[in-house]
């Protein structure tokens, strides 16, 4: 390719080039010679000790003992990626796993040096994975290891400190589970180890660690900084671990070695702190063993002066080990001061660190400054005064401790600062005490400390709002509870100046705090200082327990020393230790407080925060002295009458708090004196706050067990308090107040509560009052608990009214059958108050008589109303109904009278008017009319009317729920659980609160429980049916009914003797022949024991027995009824031609035919038919003749042309009957009718039709119901065989039928159905009981109208003289587009498009007689078309869809607040418009260009192109720019899709926009083309993202599929590029077009290129003009402009003239030819052309020779 030419390999250092066979050669040697490092290369470094080489330097070969494979890995991990070594460290890992110690011996030697540079990688993955090959090796090889630990140990003790966590914790881990005794390791590897920590500390640098590794600059430094760090830690530690060791002369040469170098000493002042950490933690060592100490004498000046220079570090790893230093310097030497000049290098930095508190390291730097201080000396000062210095320090420590900071200290450090700060005063203040010698400057100098370090911040802190006063209040209490001890201990003579100290702090204090509350304005952070403070004095420990200093008397002088591991804590009160000055002092201080503030808070506006200190300062005295000392008068009445005054006018805390107060005052009285005042006083104030804390007091224990408190909670004015908090709490809400009136129902030892009865019946009114409300709040579930405790109280002795109880337990009952558990009511509240009230009954607190019992049968019909009510609500109700009934009878002992008792509460229960005798035979008539229309079954029971208001049927269903699930629980056994569940072991046994369910089951049934019974199963069949044949019930209403016969199935499963009497009474009934229902029920049976043990059989054997009974009974309708119910479920050809039904002869025509149609049904849903089945097929077909011939001799029989109101029941059914088997036989065998039987179906079917269509008036009447459907069903399975048959070749007697019946009949019967199924539609007036009835009937003919042939109908209404016109026909179709019912609604979809074909044709031939016409053929609107028709209808739709288009404009922020859309109306629009694109899409170009035109001219599709995107889904629209979303929705939809109730106006909407897209894309391209710009992007994204690819894929494939071809024209599709390519070939001349698609075609123009062109380039131009024009314009598809250029080229080639205007044979829009004559000059033109010529030019002259036209 022109490139460089291939050169040889590239190598390096070597002759050859690399090779992987070579490589193998020489791995499958014996003796492997491996090309290896040399050590030039490495700088020629030699190793600095014995066996010890380099980081760097690795082996050159290795031994032949080692395989390969381990040479290989060794070999990588001298690779310089950090991601191959970590590799190879796995591997190796790996193989040491897998290896026993015999192999690992010969890889041993390698490791240490391999080790050596691999802990120090710069990679931490390598330097992690390193330690865990060195802790496995170490763990397996253990002793192995021994002769080279002196190799790996240095670097091992340094990896315990490598910077990276996971690996110095696995070094560390490795080394302790490897070595029991460290020191004794450390000081056999000591030379080693001082050798390897002095080369790293004096001798590398980062360049000769990084030496050959090629590290960036950074990288090095990073390394050389961690080996450093590690060194000197490695050093400390083993100066740690060998410092009770005996010979230390190496470790003193390394030392001395170490501190000689200047470098070493560079490390103090680096700038990486871990580093200088590092450093000042080795010298801590260092000068922390005495055997050291001569290696640093000579660089101690060098050492004190460093040192010191650093102790003001702020960094928390530096400055422990800088004050370390500090400290043992001091300790060592006693002339530490002298290399430092203690003005210049030590004051200035002191009190900078002292004043900046400590750089925010107090918790570093703080426990060591006693111990410093202990050390200063005034020799040590260097001529400055060391008072002046103390000064000096105190000052900057409280500068730090009481000053502000930004941003705070935190706790941590306020708290040792301050424990440091005491421990100084404290110290420096026992010094000056125990001096025997102190002068009086010294004491001077101690009461300075105390006013100006002790006082003076009191008094800064109490004005400030300093979080941290509390800290400097409790050490400060702590001193001088320490005074306090000293002064009182034996040696209080040694303690002369404590004694002074406290006697000026105390004066002090007094004054300080008395002298700023006494003024006017107290400010309240002052106040609660100065609380802190007196709090603080009250619990001062005099203790050092807790201090952090122990005092040591060494050599008469006290030395202060840190001890270990001590924590701050606040001093407390423990034992005996309580400070003297508490009783005296404190208590003269608080009284003094106490009076103050009372006296504030009598003249104060605010004098709830005064109040409230009173309390706190209370609490610390409560003995009588100091309560009679509050006052001026000495007495404890007028301390009492102080405090009781300022209840009037004080907030609720405040007044707590007072009455707790007087309340601690009133114990110190006798009784007598107490109860007095607070009968007199207390409960006078008007207060509520206040009356509701005394009534509190009153009611606790012990003061609520006193007479005098009884007497007082009697009284009216108490009676009035209670109840007026009862009535507060059900609105507040409030704990304190509920737990007041829990109190006020304390039973006493006689069983008494502590109020009177009408005090109890007014709070349980009152907490009543929110269970009649439905749970809204917390209040129901609180009110609820509180009576459901109360209850058993008040039910007792009397202590409420039988009134108030009685209405209690109603609420309670009430309350229990309408609330479920939910936000505001718990599942055990609920099960409170449910128990509640059933105690009350079992233990007969409430006896239920006559009226309380109607009052709950009244409940229970109240609620069963409730619309609301679940299945799962009504399952709850009869539970409690069922209780109800066992509670209140359980304590009956006369079990006669129990048994009148239980009937006639469930007689009161279960009455009802919902479900009545009547309302249940108007639900059977209802649902069984329903049923024979939808299913066939027959109605065998005569009835007249089947109307019933939908509304009326839930209430029933429901009532009859509760009333048999009440009967269940009450009569039915349950299964044991315990008993069903018991494990294998016999020796368990029951618990003793185990309940057996079934012991209170009824044992005695009354006939009116036998009958509730039976009526409520008979109301689970109906209802059962009523749910099969509604399709509109919502999941509530299902789940009810579900429920309902389910109930019914378990009971008649129960193995309860009841319900065989059931049983026996069902087929009694059965036998009575008056119910569809009684029959249909007993299908129920299967659950019976008798049949539910043979399972899939059962219905066989019921069907068995149940046919022998109705037989023998002559009862052959129920049989009949029973049979239709049970053949569902029966196996096929269970029925047979020699079953004893077959053997009868029925006075009734409808029983056998019925019983022949059950035959068949049975007999023939197989897929292979037997040889019985010919039998079945001719007895049918002879039972069909003999009935026609019958017919024949009595006209009336099968009623033809009859009206039928009045013919009798009985009559009409036998030929519904009839009609049905000949459905059934035309359905399934037709080719087995004979003539006979065709006849008999042709004539019957236009006789019957006659009588429908005089009947029709009378639709609800069942059997003309009945007769309707049936004649309809038959037509429907008649046309359906015609249709079929004409497909396909059949008999000639067949083909005979055919041509008769269409030439004959077919006329006749479709006109005479479609008349009365107007007649039906058309204005009907159907009341709202019938809706139900009606809506069921049109369900059931709209198969049937579905396969009329509309050609008929309109021929029929086009005639002149019908009454039934177009304009009917029309009109009826377009008004049941807005019918609420969906079959209707389809069916005009249906019936438009069937008649559109005739309404078009006959357009067609209007516009083309118009189009000859200059007249007709110049006008802009043409009102003569089939879519004018709609034009009511679409204004009338406009007006109703306004709404929604004007909340939307294609603004993605009004998608958040669409209304939704109504469903009827917007599938009525839509419907509508389905139609209109129908019509144009049916119609030829021309008519469909007068179609668009009018819906342009009146902009309908304006409205209705809009109304399409905001029905859209609203994610579609929100991701309209990005298809983020299938566009399957699109796509689309088939007849029976679109005839599904279910489908969403969402998705039809978006099928209707991709119809019109496909076929009218002209219409919605203008509608765009004129949109605004947001909303004409809006559509161009959704349509490009959405719809275009699909409709461009199904134009194109289209095209390529057509099978017609044209001749001239081949055309080819390119898919993938969206063109297409059409060539026009005649004889020799050939022309090319290419039609390009848009990317958002259909919205975008297609862009048209001419190839070969007859007549040159301009002529190529102007065709590509014209069918770019019509593409755009016209609403056709891409083959359509092919068409038409085709057919222009064909006239033009042909000798037609073409157009003068548009220059084209055939007219883009009317596809005419030029027809339009001039009469002078001969030339033709096209209508629309020459109006458009006329139009333009304002004239009506010729455009060719220009003469008047």
């Amino acid at each position: 390719m022109g490139g460089k030419t291939k050169q040889t390999p590239r190598t390096k250092n070597n002759a050859k080039p690399s090779s992987s066979s070579r490589s193998a050669e020489l791995l499958g040697t014996t003796t492997p010679v491996f090309v290896g490092f040399s050590a030039q290369a490495d700088g020629n470094l030699v190793p600095f000790a014995p066996g010890f080489a380099s980081a760097e330097q690795m082996p050159e070969t290795f031994d032949v003992n080692i395989s390969p494979q381990t040479q290989i890995i060794l070999r990588k991990l001298t690779k310089k990626d950090p991601m191959t070594k970590k590799k190879a460290l796995q591997e190796l890992h790996e193989f040491i796993t897998e290896s026993d110690v015999d192999s690992l011996k010969n890889v041993l030697p390698l490791w240490p040096k391999f080790y050596h540079n691999l802990a120090s990688d710069i990679e931490h993955a390598v330097r992690e994975q390193t330690q865990l090959v060195l802790q496995l090796l170490m763990s397996k090889c253990k002793r192995a290891m021994a002769p080279y630990l002196k190799q790996l140990v240095p670097v091992w003790l340094a990896s315990r400190f490598d910077n990276y966590a996971p690996a110095a914790s696995i070094a560390s881990n490795s080394f302790r589970e490897t070595f029991a005794r460290t020191c004794e390791v450390c000081l056999h590897c000591q030379a080693e180890i001082i050798e390897y920590t002095t080369r790293n500390l004096t001798f590398h640098t980062p360049a000769t660690l990084s030496m050959g590794k090629n590290l960036k600059p950074e990288e090095s430094e990073q390394k050389y900084h961690r080996v450093v760090i590690s060194s000197l830690k490695e050093l400390s530690f083993f100066m740690e671990q060998t410092a009770q060791a005996e010979d230390l002369e190496q470790l003193k040469q390394g030392l001395a070695t170490l501190l000689a170098h200047p470098k070493f000493w560079t490390f103090a002042k680096h700038k990486q702190t871990a580093i200088k950490a590092a450093w000042f933690e080795c010298i801590y060592h260092i000068l922390q063993s005495a055997k050291l100490e001569e290696v640093i004498t000579p660089q101690k000046s060098q050492l004190i002066t460093t040192s010191f220079q650093f102790i003001d570090d702020a960094d928390p790893l530096v400055a422990p080990h800088v004050w370390g230093c500090v400290l043992l310097l001091q300790s060592n030497y006693k002339d530490w001061y002298a290399p430092l000049n203690i003005r210049k290098a030590l004051l200035p930095k002191l009190s900078t660190l002292l004043s900046n508190a400590f750089n925010r390291n107090a918790q570093a730097i703080c426990p060591n400054l006693l111990p410093f201080l202990s050390k200063i000396t005034p020799d040590s000062l260097q001529g400055l005064d060391i008072y002046e210095f103390y000064q000096r320090f105190f000052d900057n420590l409280k500068t730090a401790i009481v000053g502000p900071h930004d941003p705070p200290l935190s706790k941590a450090d306020t708290s040792i600062m301050h424990s440091a700060y005491f421990e100084c005063l404290r110290f420096m203040l026992q010094q000056i005490n125990n001096d025997a010698e102190r002068t009086e400057n010294m004491e001077q100098f101690a009461f300075n400390l105390l006013e100006q370090q002790l006082l003076q911040p009191i008094g800064q802190l109490l004005l400030s709002e300093n979080a941290h006063a509390k800290y400097f209040f409790q050490h400060t209490s702590a001193l001088v509870a320490f005074w306090d001890r000293q002064c009182n201990s034996e040696l209080k003579s040694s303690c002369a100046l404590y004694v002074k100290l406290l006697n000026v702090f105390w004066t002090r204090i007094f004054d300080m705090v008395t002298q700023d509350l006494t003024a006017e304005d107290v400010n309240e952070q002052w106040l609660s200082h100065v609380l802190l403070l007196v709090q603080d004095l009250h619990v001062a420990n005099p203790s050092l327990e807790t201090q952090s200093v122990k005092f040591l008397e060494t050599d008469n002088e006290e030395i202060a020393a840190p001890e270990q591991n001590s924590q701050h804590s606040t001093p407390t009160k423990k034992g005996d230790c309580y400070a003297a000055f508490i009783q005296k002092e404190l208590k003269q201080l608080v009284v003094k407080l106490v009076r103050i503030c009372l006296d504030k808070a009598s003249s104060s506006s605010n004098s709830g925060r005064y109040i409230h200190q009173v309390r706190t300062l209370t609490k610390m005295f409560t003995d009588i002295d100091f309560y009679k000392s509050l006052t001026e008068q000495g007495a404890l009445s007028a301390t009492l009458d102080k405090f009781v005054a300022l209840l009037g006018h004080l907030r609720v805390d405040a007044c707590e708090s007072v009455v707790e107060i007087v309340f601690e005052i009133l114990a110190l009285l006798d009784p007598t004196q107490r109860f007095d005042y607070i009968a007199q006083n207390l409960l006078k104030i008007e207060a509520h706050a206040v009356q509701n804390m005394l009534l509190h007091r009153l009611l606790s224990y012990p003061l609520c067990t006193e007479p005098a408190v009884r007497k007082m909670l009697a009284s009216p004015e108490t009676c009035a308090i209670i109840s007026r908090i009862a009535e507060e709490v059900v609105v507040d809400n409030n704990r304190d107040k509920l737990n007041l009136l829990h109190k006020c129902f304390f039973q006493t030892d006689t069983g008494d509560i502590l109020i009177n009865a009408a005090t109890v019946d007014k709070i349980v009114l009152a907490m009543c009052a929110p269970l009649e409300q439905p749970p809204s709040s917390d209040m129901v579930e609180v009110c609820g608990s509180f009576i459901a405790q109360i209850m058993p109280v008040i039910c007792s002795q009397s202590n409420s009214s039988l009134a108030v109880r009685q209405q209690v337990f109603l609420r309670l009952y009430t309350f229990s059958l309408e609330q479920r558990v939910g936000d505001y009511l718990s599942e055990d509240t609920l099960w409170e108050i449910t128990t509640c009230w059933q105690d009350a009954l079992s233990s007969k607190d409430i006896e239920i008589d006559d009226v309380l019992l109607k009052k709950c049968a009244g409940i229970v019909e109240e609620l069963t109303h409730n619309t609301e009510l679940s299945a799962s609500s009504l399952e709850s109700m009869a539970e409690n109904m069922a209780k109800f009934v066992i509670c209140s009878t359980e304590n009956i002992e006369n079990e006669s009278q129990r048994s009148l008792r239980i009937e006639k509460s469930i007689v009161a229960l279960l009455s009802s008017e919902l479900k009545t005798t009547e309302s249940v035979k108007q639900f059977e008539q209802h649902c069984v009319y329903l049923e024979s229309l939808q299913d066939s079954i027959t109605a065998a029971v005569p009835f007249d009317r089947a109307d019933l208001d939908e509304r009326k049927i839930l209430p029933l269903v429901r009532r009859a729920a509760l009333n048999f699930n009440t009967i269940c629980k009450l009569v039915c056994q349950v299964e044991n659980p315990q008993l069903a569940h018991q494990s294998n072991e016999t020796e368990d046994e029951l618990t003793e609160d185990y309940c057996d369910p079934n012991a209170n089951l009824l044992k005695h049934w009354s006939e009116s429980l036998i009958l509730e019974i039976l009526q409520c199963v008979r109301v689970a069949n109906i209802a059962e049916t009523w749910l099969e044949v509604s399709s509109h019930l919502n999941d509530a209403s299902e789940d009810l009914v579900l429920r309902l016969t389910e109930q019914a199935r378990i009971f008649m499963g129960n193995s309860s003797e009841l319900v065989t009497i059931i049983k026996e009474r069902m087929l009694q009934d059965a036998l009575q022949q008056d119910s569809v229902m009684s029959c249909r029920q007993l299908g129920y049976l299967i659950y019976y024991a008798q049949y539910v043990v043979f399972e899939e059989s059962a219905t066989i054997l019921l069907h068995e027995d149940l046919a022998e009974l109705f037989i023998s009974n002559n009862a052959l309708k129920s049989y009949v009824v029973t049979l239709q119910h049970l053949l569902p479920k029966l196996s096929q050809r269970a029925l047979t031609l020699t079953g004893s039904i077959m053997r009868t002869e029925p006075n009734e025509m409808w029983v056998k035919a019925a019983v022949f149609r059950c035959l068949l049904l049975n007999n023939f849903q197989a897929d292979s038919n037997e040889q019985t089945d010919r039998n079945i097929i001719a007895s049918a077909l002879q039972f069909l003749t003999r009935v026609t011939e019958q017919q024949n001799t009595r006209k009336d029989m099968l009623h033809y042309n009859v009206e039928l109101l009045k013919q009798p029941y009985e009559s009409v059914l036998d030929t519904v009957e009839f009609i049905k088997l000949l459905n059934e036989v035309l359905r399934r065998f037709p080719t087995e009718l004979t003539i006979k039987n065709w006849d008999g179906i042709r004539i019957g079917l236009s006789s019957w039709v006659l009588t429908v269509s005089k009947s029709i008036s009378n639709y609800t009447d069942p059997k003309t119901s009945f007769f309707i459907v049936a004649v309809y069903e038959l037509f429907a399975s008649l046309v359906s065989f015609i249709r079929s048959e004409k497909q396909k070749s059949s008999t000639e007697m067949l083909k005979s039928v055919v041509e008769e019946w269409e030439s004959l009949f077919a006329r006749e019967v479709n006109v005479v159905l479609f008349k009365s199924y107007y007649e039906l539609t058309h204005d009907a007036n159907v009341q709202p009981e019938s809706r139900v009835c009606y809506e069921a009937l049109l369900e059931s003919l709209m198969p049937s109208i579905d396969m009329l042939d509309y050609s008929y109908v309109y021929g029929f209404c086009k005639a002149p003289n019908s009454k039934l016109s177009l304009d009917h026909l029309c009109n009826l179709l377009l008004k049941q587009l807005h019918s609420s019912q969906n079959s209707l609604r389809m069916n005009a979809v249906h019936a438009l498009r069937q008649l559109t074909p005739h309404f078009v044709a006959d357009d067609i031939m209007v516009n083309d007689k118009q189009s000859d016409n200059l007249e007709t053929a110049c006008s802009t609107i043409s009102k003569w078309h089939f879519l004018n028709r709609f034009e009511d209808y679409l204004t009338r739709y406009d007006a109703l869809m306004h709404k929604y288009l004007e909340e939307f404009s294609f603004k993605l922020a009004e998608l958040e607040d669409l209304e939704p859309i109504d469903r009827h109306d917007a599938f009525s629009y839509l419907l509508i418009w389905d139609c209109i694109i129908n019509v144009c899409a049916k119609s030829p170009v021309a008519l469909r260009a007068v179609y668009t035109s009018w819906l342009n001219e009146n902009r309908y599709e304006e409205n209705f192109l809009h109304f399409l995107f905001r029905a859209m889904p609203v994610d579609i629209l929100k991701n309209h720019s990005a298809k983020w979303h299938s566009n399957d929705v699109y796509k689309e939809l088939s007849w029976s899709q679109l005839k599904d109730p279910q489908l969403s106006v969402e998705r039809y909407a978006c099928h209707l926009y991709s119809q019109v897209l496909r076929k009218l894309p002209a219409v919605v391209r203008k509608w765009w083309n004129t949109s605004q710009s947001r909303q004409k992007n809006f559509v161009d994204n959704l349509t490009t993202n959405y719809v275009s690819a699909l409709i461009c894929t199904e134009e194109l494939k289209a095209i390529a599929n057509r099978k017609e071809k044209h001749e001239n024209m081949q055309v080819t599709v390119h898919t993938s590029t969206r063109e297409v390519l059409a060539v026009y070939a005649l004889d020799e001349a050939r022309m090319e077009l290419v039609i390009t698609l848009a990317p958002n075609y259909p919205l975008g123009a297609v862009k048209v290129e001419c190839g070969n062109q007859i007549g040159g380039r301009a002529n190529a131009r102007n065709v590509g003009m014209q069918l770019t024009i019509y593409l755009t314009h016209q609403n056709g598809t891409i083959y359509d402009g092919l068409t038409l250029w085709k057919n222009n080229l064909d006239k033009k080639f042909e000798g037609v003239e073409e157009c003068y205007v548009c220059y084209t044979v055939i007219h883009q829009d009317t596809c005419q030819l030029p027809k339009l004559t001039c009469k002078t000059c001969k030339k033709k033109f096209h209508g629309p052309c020459l109006y458009k010529w006329f139009t333009t030019s304002s004239k009506s002259t010729c455009p060719i020779c220009r003469n008047v036209f």
